[in-house]
């Protein structure tokens, strides 16, 4: 069953992505790769990392878009599951691929030489959240 962008306008959906700025990093790129992620996020640098909190549909617009495009939606769904507590879940992502505007997934740490992004995904109707991020339609 297919979803309608404006049948989760009204959901209440939180989108924290996160990473940690290496020193040998510019903060001003490593943003880029979390507004790259992120649909209308402002990050922040807080204890060495930069974080983004943002709410609603729309700041998911951009990983739906590059997870379809990649065809990576069953290995998302995937991740989403093994991760899942509750209303809660979160999956990462490939930091460098990021900067290029790619949405590139990983599933351990180590699959992103400079430190993956984090991505976490909080609603109280989290299974119709990820049917549509993963959805094909």
């Amino acid at each position: 069953m297919s979803r309608k962008i404006d049948d989760l306008q009204d959901e209440n959906i939180e989108l924290k992505v996160e990473t940690v700025v290496k020193p040998s990093e510019d903060p001003e790129k490593v943003k880029k790769c979390l507004l790259n992620v992120a649909n209308g996020c402002h990050p922040i640098i807080k204890n060495g990392c930069l974080v983004a909190t943002c709410t609603g549909i729309l700041s998911l617009h951009h990983i739906r878009v590059g997870v379809r495009s990649k065809s990576s939606s069953a290995v998302l769904r995937k991740l989403l599951e093994w991760n899942r507590k509750d209303n809660l879940t979160w999956f990462l992502l490939n930091k460098q691929a990021a900067y290029s505007g790619v949405i590139s997934l990983a599933e351990h740490n180590e699959e992103s030489p400079l430190g993956p992004i984090r991505v976490t995904i909080t609603s109280d109707n989290l299974d119709r959240i990820i049917e549509w991020l993963v959805s094909s339609r």
